[in-house]
């Protein structure tokens, strides 16, 4: 069990790392699934399943002048922001005394930059949604 002393993983025990930048991220979320169907045969009962696709993705969040960041970087590269590959992004989660635990979303690349701004922000948030093509390995355990 990860609880020490009470107390749970939080932001605080999150540290993100992508190869080649300094970015401060203010939220990253990522899913992956496999498709399952159940196959039938004689009768209403299912005999089995079957399965088709991965598919891995996530989101990002950072403010702007981190994003600024990003563009100098694909400048510096002479790459454009949706043909940006970052071939891994490490996500650890780590209590104090306890074991880190690591996510790492493997050959990802920008599909969406989605920001908005209004009267009265307090600061200015870019999200990125992320394809990653690689797959999500789960403490160093591959998805498939």
């Amino acid at each position: 069990m990860s609880i020490i002393n009470g107390k749970v993983y939080d932001w605080s025990d999150v540290t993100v790392a992508v190869p080649g930048l300094n970015l401060e991220l203010q939220e990253i979320s990522y899913n992956d699934e496999l498709e399952k169907e159940v196959a039938y045969g004689r009768g209403q009962r299912p005999r089995g399943y079957g399965e088709g696709n991965y598919k891995s993705e996530g989101k990002m969040s950072l403010l702007r002048d981190d994003f600024d960041d990003l563009i100098d970087y694909c400048k510096s590269q002479g790459v454009p922001l949706y043909k940006l590959v970052i071939p891994k992004i490490v996500v650890s989660y780590a209590n104090d005394g306890g074991r880190t635990r690591t996510d790492v979303l493997n050959t990802v690349t920008i599909t969406k930059a989605d920001q908005k701004n209004a009267q009265g922000d307090k600061s200015l948030k870019v999200d990125l949604d992320l394809l990653v093509v690689n797959g999500i390995d789960r403490d160093g355990v591959k998805p498939v």
